[in-house]
């Protein structure tokens, strides 16, 4: 199981970016912004593990341009 596509959705609207990432298996995995970090969903644990490095390189992304508050 690899990642086979990584998608960056809603680019202009801070506040609902979210990746989108696509597996060999045909598994899609969300990361979302949570508070300072990122939570993901939609796939096992170890889909979930698969896919920690990106959302740890998106995470900076996920918040920008977002006003805490």
């Amino acid at each position: 199981m690899k990642v086979r596509r990584i998608e960056l959705l809603y680019c202009n609207q801070p506040s609902r970016r979210r990746v989108k990432v696509t597996l060999t298996n045909g598994t899609r995995i969300y990361i979302v912004r949570c508070h300072e970090s990122w939570m993901q969903y939609g796939g096992t644990l170890l889909e979930l593990q698969v896919t920690m490095p990106i959302a740890e390189q998106y995470n900076t992304w996920l918040h920008e341009g977002v006003k805490e508050g």
